[in-house]
């Protein structure tokens, strides 16, 4: 292998083909929380025997003949920002980071105003570019700063603004892979898009992009419970043009994100954190406290006077000011990796699950979820990417107990998802994470199709073993 690997590292260049532990190390584990939890010796097993870093599609398509021939598993890893465990590789498999893909930026000519990108640009970086020309691809996912061009495509996501836009399925409009044995060849959203890199490597893609947005209005509404928040959203989603972002907050769940914003981080708040994980059941006890008021927030951009655009009295919409959307529009793009980590050193966990659900089933699905998971840890949800049929039900589980605590929760949402008529999978994609329940993650159609052009292009299955394609 190491004589095979001086071949690739003279084609690719100095620093493109690493044995170093320290570049194995990092690419061992995505931000899957899971994972976080793993013991070194888990880590070690995991550790990729290699890290290949292409720079150009030609030089991806390269790596790809190199493993072809070789008969090499290879782990496609974009930025590295998934929570399901796409990027965690087989043991021995060699890791394929496409993080220094980014040389690709053109705005074409068409019928309609696209970008043609690199698939490893970061988000936040691709936006930055196109807002500085007045566009915007006004798909803004939470990790936009750290998430790759490539790694919404692999995993189906969806932005904050998905409700008047819809995931990046419906804006991409063309895409370049790279397959086993070198070949660039044309693919189409529908073949690629969730496909987590397990039948090629997406190289660049084409997207279609708006004019960016010259203003915003911001909405707040408090209700009684989830039934009537949820109602009032679908006709919102529904009206059109429908608000760009749509979100349903619970109050406990509103409580704790204010906690969390709100005079900083110490690590003394960070133990205190902890502390009160390890006791769920005192959370339990407190949550009535918090009150009964799900509060939604609407974001339209450039749109009429908003009295034009609702469908409708709503007589249990009770307007509460525009502080609280305006509130989250300023932080939405806050996560904090490092703070999860700690979190887990601290023997506690927290994860959150993107499940789904028709509008008939929400509450039924929060309420089932909330219930069975109530043994293992503390749960809390709100709702999001509002769209006329449903919504996603983000449920957030937090404890301690290690992790077996942290996988009896996360299988307890799962399972009583199933049962309550939801669907375990919105925007985060499959990964290592749900593949236990794949049959209900992913459409029966959707993934034959994977799995039938899986055994044209890759029968040995070289790329990303152990996810959605065996």
């Amino acid at each position: 292998m190491n004589d095979g690997l001086e071949t690739l590292r003279e084609r690719l260049g100095e620093g493109r083909v690493s044995l170093a532990p320290e570049d194995r190390r990092p690419r061992t584990i995505d931000l899957w929380p899971q994972a976080l939890g793993w013991p070194p010796g888990e880590l070690d097993r995991r550790l990729p025997s290699a890290v290949l870093t292409p720079r150009t599609e030609e030089e991806a398509a390269a790596c790809l003949a190199w493993a072809a021939e070789r008969g090499a598993a290879l782990t496609v890893r974009g930025a590295g920002s998934g929570v399901v465990g796409a990027a965690v590789p087989e043991p021995g498999a060699l890791v394929l980071d496409c993080s220094e893909l980014t040389r690709r930026f053109a705005i074409l000519e068409g019928p309609e105003p696209v970008v043609s990108v690199s698939a490893g640009m970061r988000g936040g970086e691709l936006e930055r570019r196109l807002n500085a020309l007045g566009w915007s691809l006004c798909h803004q996912p939470q990790s936009l700063e750290d998430s790759s061009v490539g790694g919404w495509i692999g995993h189906d996501g969806f932005g904050q603004l998905s409700t008047r836009y819809g995931g990046v399925r419906r804006q991409l409009r063309a895409v370049r892979v790279a397959g086993l044995g070198g070949a660039i060849r044309a693919s189409s959203a529908d073949a690629q898009a969730g496909a987590e890199g397990t039948l090629g490597v997406i190289t660049e893609a084409t997207f279609l992009i708006r004019p960016k947005p010259a203003g915003r209005r911001f909405f707040a509404w408090a209700f009684g419970g989830l039934d009537e928040a949820a109602a009032f959203a679908r006709r919102l989603a529904a009206a059109p043009p429908p608000p760009s972002a749509l979100r349903a907050y619970s109050p406990v769940d509103r409580l704790v994100h204010s906690v969390s914003h709100g005079g900083g981080r110490s690590r003394l708040k960070e133990r205190l954190e902890a502390a009160l994980l390890g006791r769920t059941a005192w959370l339990y006890a407190l949550a009535p406290l918090a009150g009964r008021r799900w509060t939604l927030i609407a974001v339209y951009e450039n749109e009429p006077p908003f009295g034009d655009l609702v469908p409708g009295a709503v007589t249990s919409a009770k307007p509460i000011g525009e502080a609280a959307a305006k509130g989250w529009w300023e932080r939405r793009f806050k996560p904090d990796a490092s703070r999860l980590r700690r979190l887990f050193e601290n023997g506690c966990f927290a994860d959150t699950v993107d499940l789904c659900a028709p509008y008939p089933r929400l509450a039924a699905v929060e309420r089932e979820v909330r219930e069975a998971v109530e043994p293992h840890a503390f749960a809390f949800a709100h709702l999001s990417h509002f769209d006329p049929q449903g919504a996603c039900l983000y449920v957030t589980l937090a404890g301690g107990g290690g992790p077996a605590a942290h996988a009896a929760a996360w299988s307890a949402a799962l399972e009583a998802c199933l049962r309550a008529g939801g669907t375990v999978n919105h925007h985060h994609g499959v990964g290592r994470a749900k593949k236990p329940w794949l049959a209900n993650a992913v459409a029966a159609e959707r993934l034959g199709a994977w799995r039938r052009e899986k055994a044209i292009v890759d029968p040995r299955g070289l790329l990303n073993p152990g996810l959605l394609c065996p």
